[in-house]
């Protein structure tokens, strides 16, 4: 089961900084994808672009390193949970937009149940990522 689960931090990390580098390079974009959802107040949408790549950055370096697996599977996967919210809510509400979850391309996702049940499938990949008995990373 090791293998697994040392599998599923590599695929879960690599989301993680995929979804980071473009929100990093150009936060601007970010922040303006955020205020596309129509649910952050406008004082807070600087801040999240800034936090949240870097929280996404944490979680996959703690994931991949090993150290601190536990905690970088409960951040991502709060994280993961805020963007099943997020994106739950745009559903409900019937708003039309891209996801900015990898940055803004012309290739970006419609928000909808795919990318809900992508994200469902991503929060699995956390739980066995942060599994199994304390013991040594490797």
């Amino acid at each position: 089961m090791r293998w697994v689960e040392r599998l599923a931090r590599w695929a879960v990390a690599l989301v993680f900084v995929a979804a980071a580098l473009p929100k990093i390079a150009d936060p601007t974009a970010f922040a303006a994808d955020l205020g596309d959802y129509r649910l952050f107040p406008a004082w807070s949408i600087v801040g999240l672009a800034a936090l949240v790549p870097m929280l996404e950055l944490v979680g996959a370096a703690a994931l991949v390193s090993g150290r601190r697996r536990r905690g970088g599977a409960w951040l991502l996967g709060l994280l993961t949970v805020g963007f099943l919210l997020v994106i739950g809510s745009v559903i409900y509400r019937g708003v039309d937009l891209r996801c900015g979850c990898f940055g803004r391309d012309a290739a970006a996702e419609a928000v909808g149940w795919p990318l809900l049940w992508r994200d469902v499938g991503l929060l699995t990949l956390i739980v066995i990522a942060g599994g199994g008995a304390r013991r040594r990373p490797w």
